[in-house]
This record gives C-alpha cells, structure tokens and sequence, in this order.
C-alpha cells in the first residue's frame, strides 16, 4: 500500500521528498524523528524534537493520474489527522486552510505541496506534523503566529507511541484516498 523510509534527523521531509520527487514512488512515506529545518504555511517554522517518545514528522509523496481535486487534498488530510486523533479520545476541530486543533489549540499542521515543472504535473507532497509527546516547556518555545499549541502528551498525561500514531493516521489517510481521488472530499468523514 505504501512504503516508509525514517530518518533520525533531516532538515525537512517535504525539502527531502521535493528534491528527490523524480526518484520517489507514488505513496513514499518520508518520516523523520527530528527536523532541522521543518515548515508549515508561510514557511513558518515548525518547531521539532524527539524527547518524550517522538511526535509525527511525515511528508507523503503522491504521484495520482487523476488531480482534479488537488485542491482539496489539504482539507482531506486534516480529515484523517482528524479521525486518527478521535481514536485517541479527542474530538478535532478543523481550522482551515491547515490546521487541526483540540481544545481550542493547534496540535497538528499540514501543508500540501504540488510540484509542477512547467505545465507537466509531477506529484504532490503532504507533509503533517503532529505534536504527540511535546512537554509544556518545549510547547513553550513554539511559536505559532495566531494560536496556543498542545500535544496529546499536554493534554492528557500519556506518552503516546509514535509508530502506532503514524500506522493508524497512514490507514486512516489510504482508507479513502482511490475515493477521493475520484470524487473528492463528497461524503468522506
């Protein structure tokens, strides 16, 4: 369904999928404990670390025949961030263009790319950050523009398990994807 390669450390998974998008497969999964240089919308910075148990550093790289609702690619992934993070008790609000809250506060970003060269598509990166197991002084030091951030570490006490986190977000986001490729967002929840 899918293939994932994690590195310990990387500036960016979007940067590293962007400039090696020719050689990557459709559904490459780019993972990474800790980014040096990881962005959301604006290039705001988003603040990385792998203390605690790790957070979702991911970007995925899709090549689809199909891109007729490219544009709604973002709203879709906040969905399955959504959905993933309902399975964990939280209750996600959606606070577009890209980002997920719980409790009135960011927990996770997502930013979806589209590599064109020329008029030629070549594929679309998502990446999606999630802050898993963010302590309250790293949380801290994130500097979100508009918004507190969390975790779910912050909000309920509990490590959560990073590989378990992306597995179900990674079957949540490929559950309905042929779907929306399709028909776009329609009923998908």
């Amino acid at each position: 369904m899918y293939e994932m390669e994690t590195f310990d450390t990387i500036d960016s998974t979007s940067a590293f999928a962007r400039r090696n998008l020719s050689e990557l497969p459709d559904r490459k999964i780019i993972s990474a404990d800790v980014q040096t240089a990881g962005h959301g919308q604006f290039e705001r910075k988003w603040f990385s670390s792998n203390k605690n148990g790790g957070n979702c550093y991911i970007s995925i790289v899709l090549k689809p025949e199909n891109i007729e609702h490219l544009d709604e690619l973002t709203k879709y992934s906040s969905l399955a961030v959504a959905k993933t993070l309902d399975a964990y008790g939280f209750e996600a609000k959606l606070k577009y263009p890209n980002d997920v809250l719980v409790n009135g506060k960011k927990i996770a970003g997502i930013l979806a790319e589209s590599v064109f060269i020329g008029n030629t598509f070549r594929g679309v990166i998502v990446g999606i950050g999630v802050n898993l197991n963010l302590e309250a002084e790293e949380l801290n030091m994130v500097n979100m523009v508009d918004i507190a951030a969390t975790s779910i570490y912050n909000e309920t006490g509990e490590n959560v398990d990073k590989n378990e986190f992306i597995a179900r977000l990674l079957g949540n986001f490929f559950e309905n994807y042929e779907e929306f490729l399709k028909n776009g967002i329609g009923k998908i929840k």
